[in-house]
């Protein structure tokens, strides 16, 4: 708030000098026109041969000139001064919008964090104290491993954003098979999640990308992950042909996504501000990935609305 009064107040006083100097320099000028026009009148009485049409011209053309000088130079100043605060203000309210969603991340982070840990230590504070039958134990110790994993891919989440945010071009590339990658990381999400409905529609040919697997493997757990946060329905995953082009869709049948925000979800830290959405657990790393990785490859990404209700988010393949 209080950068934005002074960085006003500056910027009307810059605008406000340009204006009074503009003002003095054509108070200046026809001064001087008034004056050269004197003196051309009073020559005129003592030097006949002076002629006072030829010189009045003379003097009102330099008048013209020194309004177009002042003019263009005033007019280049205000352009200038308006492009430079445009630029800064933008660049201020950048980084506001950043430091606001870096704090968000740091209260989700902490969030994520604290919940297995403390998940984890309660189990095994229960099994240390406790003489538990060996059905039991095994509860507890497979809640442990599946707090783990979320801890895990928490960081995993961190460290390639951060390894990604500053790549321009894929380092990695091998053929990728992506129905096995699909199968893969939609039984280890069912295993952590049994109550987690997935149905697959996955082309009967296998299909090979230019890629890293790990990366991709990363690609497609985000996108289930993410639809099974905000979907209490069937996930649906489909691998098909499209217009001589291979498409992968995600299909959650959550709150949506309103049309304004479709963009906006791909960039680090964002997250959608309405009381469904907070009320979930992220980060807003996971499409932040998803998109770069995509992108690197030279891929496309593309959200669009589920009907009657959720999202698709497709990858389409060249």
């Amino acid at each position: 708030m209080k950068f934005t009064i002074a960085y006003t107040l500056m910027f009307a006083y810059v605008i406000a000098s340009i204006v009074f100097w503009g003002y003095s320099l054509n108070k200046q000028n026809i001064l001087i026109y008034t004056l050269e026009k004197e003196k051309i009148e009073l020559l005129q009485k003592t030097d006949n041969h002076i002629v006072i049409k030829k010189e009045l011209d003379a003097i009102s053309q330099r008048k013209m000139r020194r309004t177009k000088q002042y003019t263009g130079e005033g007019s280049a100043f205000i352009l200038i001064t308006l492009l430079t605060a445009g630029i800064v203000y933008y660049a201020y309210y950048r980084q506001r919008m950043l430091a606001k969603l870096q704090q968000n991340f740091m209260l989700s982070v902490t969030h994520e964090l604290k919940t297995p840990i403390a998940g984890i230590k309660l189990n095994l504070q229960t099994l240390e104290k406790h003489r538990l039958d060996e059905e039991t134990q095994q509860k507890f110790l497979a809640s442990s491993i599946t707090e783990t994993n979320r801890l895990n891919d928490l960081c995993n989440n961190i460290l390639v954003s951060t390894q990604l945010e500053s790549a321009t071009k894929a380092m990695y590339h091998e053929e990728v098979e992506i129905k096995g990658l699909v199968l893969d990381v939609i039984s280890q999400i069912q295993q952590r999640y049994p109550s987690c409905a997935v149905t697959t529609h996955l082309m009967s040919d296998d299909f090979y990308i230019n890629g890293d697997s790990s990366l991709w493997k990363l690609v497609i757990s985000n996108l289930v992950e993410n639809a099974r946060k905000y979907s209490s329905g069937t996930i649906e995953v489909v691998l098909e042909k499209k217009q001589k082009k291979t498409v992968l869709s995600v299909k959650d049948e959550g709150v949506g996504i309103p049309d304004n925000e479709k963009e906006k979800i791909f960039e680090k830290f964002y997250r959608i501000g309405n009381e469904n959405t907070r009320a979930s657990k992220g980060t807003g790393l996971g499409l932040f990935i998803v998109k770069k990785i995509v992108s690197l490859y030279k891929y496309d990404i593309a959200v669009k609305n589920n009907h009657p209700k959720g999202s698709i988010f497709e990858v389409t393949f060249v």
